[in-house]
């Protein structure tokens, strides 16, 4: 089963498919230079040089880049020649279990027109301020950094231990669905199907619904879209085509479940999931 929940901030589209991301990330020429790029701004003959490429080799990763609106071209002081930097700020997690799988990410990219928090306007950096010397500025960034991360670090154990809440709290849930509910799914989906013999119904689509929509409640409490619950269980990008025969399979699906399951409902044309 798997789960996909795509955060977005609430000004900005989403810029880039789950796909699309997984493909720039999964080729070791990209990671690099992408990583390169987030220290320090490169030109394409810089990064030819470091990385032991043609320049052809790079421009062509670069374009890719670029194309989807990872990284963007910045003049250099002389104009001569153009370096590039990393323009959008990019976030994926991927958290695997046996009951649990999940990939999100976040996308943020940069905007001029909203202000950017800086240093000063930091409470806990009052010291700073108060510094002179580089040395001495460096040296405090540098603890600040250093704690930050250690707060990082306590917070991403916290994370792994509501993780394995969340795990457990699934696990009993697929062990009540298997003791109360899966031979009424069964029959419902069998009496369907002896009707539509051109709707390739399963128990496990009937399951993967139900346990999609505890994966991720926040996303589908109150109201249930069901192209996003298309999305969540099929895990790509669908044509017309296949969405609409997905949908014939999904929507009759959530009418049986909803026949003993009180808590997931239909009002005219929504369906709602109320827990």
């Amino acid at each position: 089963m798997v789960e996909r929940e795509i955060e977005q901030s609430n000004n900005n589209e989403q810029l880039l498919s789950l796909d699309d991301i997984l493909e720039i990330l999964g080729n070791s020429t990209r990671r690099i230079i992408l990583a390169k790029l987030a220290k320090v701004p490169h030109s394409t003959s810089e990064l030819a040089a470091s990385l032991g490429i043609s320049r052809q080799a790079v421009h062509s990763q670069l374009k890719q880049l670029a194309k989807q609106g990872i990284i963007e071209e910045i003049e250099t002081e002389d104009k001569s020649s153009i370096k590039y930097r990393i323009k959008s700020n990019l976030s994926i997690r991927i958290d695997i279990s046996p009951d649990y799988f999940n990939i999100s990410y976040e996308i943020f990219e940069d905007d001029s027109n909203i202000e950017v928090l800086n240093i000063e306007q930091m409470s806990e950096c009052t010291d700073y301020q108060k510094l002179k010397d580089p040395n001495e500025q460096i040296r405090y960034l540098g603890r600040k950094i250093r704690e930050t991360e250690q707060k990082l670090c306590e917070l991403e154990k916290e994370r792994n231990a509501l993780l394995l809440n969340k795990e457990c709290f699934i696990k009993e849930i697929k062990k009540i669905m298997d003791r109360q509910y899966r031979d009424k799914l069964l029959e419902v989906i069998k009496e369907r199907r002896n009707k539509l013999k051109h709707i390739r119904e399963s128990l496990n689509l009937g399951e993967e619904i139900f346990f999609t929509l505890f994966f991720n409640p926040e996303k589908y409490f109150n109201r249930i879209d069901i192209d996003n619950l298309l999305e969540d269980l099929f895990f790509s990008d669908m044509d017309t085509e296949l969405r609409a025969r997905s949908r014939v399979s999904v929507e009759p699906l959530l009418h049986d479940l909803s026949k003993f399951i009180d808590f997931l409902r239909r009002e005219k044309d929504d369906w709602f999931f109320d827990i």
